[in-house]
């Protein structure tokens, strides 16, 4: 009876033994997993987390900040005038370089209007009265057509980040541009705009600025 109650005690010292060694191994394997699953879940997570480049870009025209599409107004129009520059400022505040562009969407001489086609938002149709036109062949009238010229230079095609580029549009009207017959009926009409429309301007230009992320820079 002794023996059976001493294999007994020894027995359940030895299950004492085995559960706290069972306990140890399972607290040890469950920290090695906590910190196996703590890494990976931060490689992954390192992984997953990318860096989202900053897209930011500003426009300014005589230091103040205007929006992607803006108008331009030539007050007076006459042979023989002082250029009118406009020039507009383009801030890179990114993380990318960009291609920069521009495009005229609209255009009112006197009481001509002319609106490009393919630039017309879903839903919207050419005003009664304009004339449609698409906006290389609008582009190519107003540079060419008048005895007056509107040039647009850029001093570059890209804009670096944290760098500047400026798109300078110029308005010029020689007193001879070499057609005297222009000269005199557009040179005839703008006094008589400026007589009967007193306020308004002469000359008036929708400009949409084309600025595009470089996605391989």
């Amino acid at each position: 009876m002794k023996r059976k109650e001493k294999l007994s005690r020894r027995q359940k010292r030895a299950k004492r033994r085995s559960i706290f060694k069972t306990l140890f191994l399972l607290s040890v394997t469950l920290i090695f997993n906590t910190y196996a699953w703590f890494l990976y879940t931060t490689t992954v997570s390192s992984n997953l987390t990318a860096h989202v480049d900053a897209w930011h870009v500003e426009f300014r025209i005589d230091d103040k900040t205007v929006e992607k599409e803006f108008k331009i107004q030539i007050d007076h129009a006459y042979p023989g005038m002082k250029d009118e520059i406009k020039k507009i400022t383009i801030i890179n505040d990114g993380d990318r370089e960009a291609g920069i562009g521009y495009v005229v969407k609209s255009v009112r001489i006197f009481d001509e209007q002319f609106v490009a086609t393919d630039q017309l938002s879903s839903g919207e149709s050419v005003p009664t009265g304009a004339t449609g036109l698409t906006a290389d062949e609008l582009l190519d009238k107003i540079e060419n057509d008048y005895p007056f010229h509107v040039t647009f230079t850029t001093s570059a095609d890209k804009i670096l980040t944290g760098e500047s580029q400026d798109l300078n549009i110029n308005f010029a009207w020689a007193y001879e541009s070499g057609d005297d017959e222009k000269d005199t009926n557009y040179g005839t009409t703008s006094y008589e705009y400026s007589q009967v429309n007193s306020g308004k301007a002469a000359i008036e230009m929708s400009i949409k600025l084309i600025v595009a992320q470089d996605e391989t820079s």
